[in-house]
């Protein structure tokens, strides 16, 4: 990761003339673009949850579409699934 951060997504000034700085473009891009590479730990600790969540969300829509599997929603066991394949999904991505 390069240590460029492309400056500042917001840059303003407050009532008093103050330079307000806020979030950076490489951590707004890194929020837009799902992608947890921002370059501050705690951010892109959220951002990839938020994305094994939605992964797992289309997971489980998935499996859910399956008429034989249709009674079973809501089920423990296809909510776990749904975070394996996930996983599985987020882990083929790093590589």
């Amino acid at each position: 990761m390069s240590d460029n951060t492309g400056g500042y997504a917001f840059p303003h000034t407050n009532h008093h003339g103050h330079k307000l700085e806020g979030m950076t473009l490489r951590e707004y891009a890194a929020i837009k673009l799902k992608v947890p590479d921002s370059g501050t730990v705690w951010l892109d600790e959220m951002i990839a949850q938020s994305l094994r969540d939605e992964v797992a969300a289309k997971a489980m829509q998935a499996l859910m579409s399956r008429p034989e599997h249709a009674h079973f929603a809501g089920s423990a066991h296809y909510a776990q699934a749904s975070y394996v394949m996930a996983d599985a999904m987020l882990k083929a991505r790093e590589s």
